[in-house]
């Protein structure tokens, strides 16, 4: 039994399941289950075919980002924003401050491929088109070249023209592309940077919030062209016309004559014309205003799919209860939808080019920061940390571009009496303290002892202790008015509070 639990040992079991957890193959990670959206007969040809209805839905998408404003508009935003600041590669060690270690030979060549992804295109184009194939299709797909097994460009594909081929499984095993029935494409797994956005039931697509937004931006379309179709005909009142004995030739010919004369913007205000005894009754005034409303309406469901505050796309409502201020939806806004969607390009990116392309574990990709704040909010809190202490005067010098003084490496902080170095900020406590505990120090109330302002008793009076009164002292009967004691009579005045108060303190800063 010993061979057994020395071979079976928890040491053993430890160290196979951890080389088992380190590189584990195709199929240790195949599943069993089967994934939603993939036909029956798992063939390429019958994948392409079945993706037809959602090619149509992309082009609909697409009609959709270039006819309704309130679609084009969030998703620009939102790829202008992740991508603002630009790539950067950051290293995974703590760096000391101002030092710069050289580059290791994957790094740089890692810097030549975000210098030059393609002839024609940026990394920040070509990462601002990820973006918004993303929330446009729900699906971005970036072609990887390869030379000596390192990528050296990388091409943005057409997100309505792609195919994810796998089995019944969702294991992908390849990507197609077709144009138009005549040109294809076919490219490995290795080939293509899949990145999808979430979908309830999985998948191998993602669902796009213009997806999600397609009804209201239906509606929108139709008052849109409503009201289009109102301003070509000069907005004019639907009436009721009742031409009593004309006949069929004549109503005709009254029709033609009020198309010319009462329609379109340069029939505004023209009166409606009758001749034999026709009356004309105005069924419903103008509703422009109505259609405005409802547009309205539909633009706020419109932005919400995407995630986007209105003062972010320029609409300002004044008295809008609950929208918040423009900083608190600017900070809604990135931590609900520029972060998530920055994070999720990062991680593929992360995967594919540094780790898989380039073998780097030891670096990330990341997105710059800008500071978006307003100048005089930064001002208050660089002022408010130089006030307490969490900056000096030379780094608040060094952040607005101004040269170092002397003496500007010293923390202070500014206390109602002035500023106050903070290595004296001990001796202003004792201080503090004595100058606080003076009256209770003369009274030795709770014993307090004199002098020593840190002591461990409690310097607060107890209201339940007893007064103590001062013993009375014998008096000579000699003390009478016309005695010998009378001209000592009556006792010195007593000290008062207020001069025990200074003297005690006068004492206690003469000890410190």
């Amino acid at each position: 039994m010993n061979w057994l639990r020395d071979r079976f040992g928890r040491g053993a079991v430890r160290e196979s399941v951890s080389e088992a957890l380190e590189a584990p193959t195709t199929k240790q990670v195949r599943r069993a289950g089967f994934e939603y959206g993939i036909p029956l007969n798992v063939s390429p040809s019958s994948q392409v075919a079945s993706t037809s209805e959602r090619q149509q839905i992309l082009n609909q998408l697409h009609q959709a980002y270039l006819t309704c404003i309130w679609v084009s508009s969030p998703i620009d935003l939102i790829a202008r924003t992740v991508t603002a600041g630009g790539v950067q590669i950051v290293s995974d060690e703590d760096i000391p401050e101002g030092e710069v270690p050289p580059d290791p030979p994957p790094i740089q060549r890692l810097r030549r491929l975000l210098r030059f992804v393609n002839p024609h295109e940026d990394m920040v184009q070509l990462l601002r088109n990820v973006a918004t194939d993303l929330l446009l299709f729900g699906d971005a797909f970036l072609e990887t070249v390869t030379l000596l097994g390192e990528p050296v460009a990388l091409y943005t594909l057409d997100a309505t023209t792609i195919t994810v081929i796998s089995d019944e499984h969702g294991e992908v095993t390849g990507y197609q592309q077709d144009i138009d029935g005549m040109r294809q494409a076919r490219f490995t797994p290795e080939q293509v940077i899949h990145i999808s956005l979430d979908a309830p039931r999985g998948g191998l697509y993602g669902v796009s919030p213009a997806q999600k937004a397609l009804l209201p931006v239906t509606a929108w379309l139709f008052w849109e062209a409503t009201l289009k179709e109102t301003g070509r005909r000069g907005d004019p009142p639907r009436v009721h016309v009742d031409l009593a004995h004309l006949q069929d030739a004549d109503v005709q010919r009254w029709r033609e004559q009020y198309a010319v004369n009462n329609l379109g913007p340069k029939a505004v205000g023209a009166p409606v014309v009758t001749t034999g005894g026709g009356a004309v009754q105005v069924l419903d005034p103008r509703k422009v205003t109505d259609y405005l409303d409802a547009t309205r309406q539909l633009r706020d469901e419109i932005i919400a799919c995407f995630g986007c505050p209105p003062a972010k796309l320029g609409i300002i409502e004044s008295g809008n209860l609950g929208s918040g201020s423009g900083e608190s939806q600017d900070k809604t806004f990135r931590v609900n939808t520029i972060i998530p969607i920055a994070n999720l390009i990062l991680e593929k990116l992360n995967y594919h080019l540094l780790q898989a392309g380039f073998g780097i574990t030891d670096f990330h990709l990341e997105f710059s920061e800008i500071d978006y704040r307003d100048s005089k909010i930064v001002e208050e809190i660089r002022d408010m940390r130089l006030r307490n202490g969490a900056y000096t005067l030379n780094r608040y010098r060094d952040e607005i571009g101004e040269p170092p003084v002397d003496g500007g490496d010293d923390p202070i902080i500014l206390d109602r009496l002035g500023p106050v170095p903070w290595q004296d900020v001990p001796a202003l406590s004792r201080a503090t303290i004595a100058w606080r505990t003076a009256p209770l120090t003369a009274a030795g109330v709770n014993g307090y002892v004199p002098g020593v302002p840190d002591a461990d008793l409690d310097p607060t009076p107890d209201p339940t202790a007893p007064v103590p009164h001062k013993p009375a002292q014998p008096q000579s009967p000699e003390d009478k008015p016309g005695l010998a004691g009378d001209a000592t009579q009556g006792d010195p005045p007593e000290e008062t509070w207020d001069d025990v108060y200074r003297r005690c303190l006068d004492e206690a800063l003469a000890r410190l």
